[in-house]
């Protein structure tokens, strides 16, 4: 009578290592602390400019009185501020995405739309960093600094175009193997903690969002 009872408990026990465990899509686009960083930075590079631009508009009305470096200082900050962001966008899905025809296409076919998106991106990303590298390196072997009081290198503003370039390449890799491995990285919900009901209704639904 033991026996038998203790059988029949381990049972299930062994039948559950032997069920196959049902693969969850993991979330994408959570990069955690790398995000906030990276974003953090660029916000306080854009708000430098702004602070810049206000400070060089009032001092030409009120003052009339113009600073030389305020100009190339707010091109700097804004370049930097908006290559850093390229890839973090793509993670937070902020990159523009139009779906009113992958959505109305068969599942397949949609996977093969995300991956040809994905290997376009990819390419385009690493032209950006690979075309913009002689570029820094002719700069830096010069010793070209730029036109005003700031002597900065130009060097460095060439820099932000490979980083901003690696940083989107490597959203469009995650990307692809996220739509090859589990399904659709472009899609709203998978990187939006609180969606929009509608939104997330017409996704569920594969109606187009407009």
């Amino acid at each position: 009578m033991m026996a038998s009872e203790l059988k029949s408990a381990r049972l299930p026990r062994s039948s559950a290592r032997e069920r196959p465990v049902a693969a969850v899509a993991p979330e994408f686009g959570k990069l955690g602390w790398i995000s906030r960083l990276v974003l953090g930075l660029a916000t306080i590079m854009a708000l430098a400019a702004t602070f810049i631009m206000i400070l060089e508009g009032f001092s030409r009305y009120a003052l009339d009185v113009s600073y030389f470096w305020a100009e190339e200082s707010v091109r700097f900050l804004m370049v930097w501020a908006f290559f850093l962001t390229l890839g973090i966008a793509g993670f937070r899905n902020y990159h523009i995405r139009t779906e009113l025809l992958v959505q109305r296409l068969p599942r397949p076919v949609q996977r093969v739309v995300w991956l040809v998106s994905c290997v376009a991106g990819m390419l385009f990303a690493f032209i950006l960093a690979y075309s913009s590298i002689p570029q820094v390196h002719r700069f830096y072997t010069m010793g070209m600094v730029s036109e005003s009081s700031l002597e900065l290198p130009m060097w460095l503003l060439f820099l932000a175009m490979p980083v901003g370039g690696l940083a989107l390449f490597a959203y469009y890799a995650c990307a692809a193997w996220y739509a090859w491995r589990w399904g659709d990285p472009f899609a709203p919900q998978a990187v939006d903690e609180n969606p929009d009901p509608s939104v997330a209704e017409a996704i569920a639904r594969q109606e187009p969002l407009l």
